[in-house]
């Protein structure tokens, strides 16, 4: 089954969310989904942004929508 995560590879404060999608354990594709972040605002342990105000919340949101339509 296929598996979606979110990552940051910046420690700046406008960093580029990432989308890893592994399809199996030698496919994986990685690309950047258009929103960005400070990387204060994000948790490494959920992999989404920390709840600490609206617009995280809503970036959370837009966040599942992306991997719910990706993995329909």
């Amino acid at each position: 089954m296929a598996t979606i995560k979110y990552l940051l590879q910046s420690n700046s404060e406008n960093a580029p969310i990432y989308l890893r999608l592994s399809i199996s354990k030698f496919i994986t594709y990685k690309r950047k989904t258009g929103l960005n972040i400070n990387f204060k605002d994000w948790s490494k342990a959920t992999g989404f942004p920390k709840q600490n105000d609206a617009e995280n919340k809503n970036l959370t949101s837009d966040l599942r929508e992306l991997s719910k339509y990706i993995l329909d």
